[in-house]
């Protein structure tokens, strides 16, 4: 009982976010991986390329939001900051 008290210590949520985020990104690159080889055996080197940006796009997006949010935040500020004071 005592160890199960300690992995509930932070919270059910921030555990199960933890695994599934850790298990999806695995499975997420385990799918770009098959695709990209697939795409390159059969020679098709533009959809490969596309392919390949566009997962690095949505990796971006969907791993690291927090990213793309302080990159809006900052760009905001930098393109409006005459008009904001």
């Amino acid at each position: 009982m005592n160890h199960f008290a300690i992995y509930l210590a932070a919270g059910p949520g921030e555990k199960l976010l933890e695994g599934g985020s850790k298990e999806i990104g695995s499975l997420f690159l385990l799918g770009i991986a098959v695709v990209a080889v697939y795409l390159f055996m059969k020679r098709a080197f533009t959809a490969f390329l596309g392919f390949s940006v566009f997962a690095m796009i949505v990796a971006v997006f969907v791993f690291s939001p927090e990213t793309i949010t302080g990159l809006g935040e900052k760009g905001f500020k930098w393109i409006f900051e005459g008009w904001l004071s």
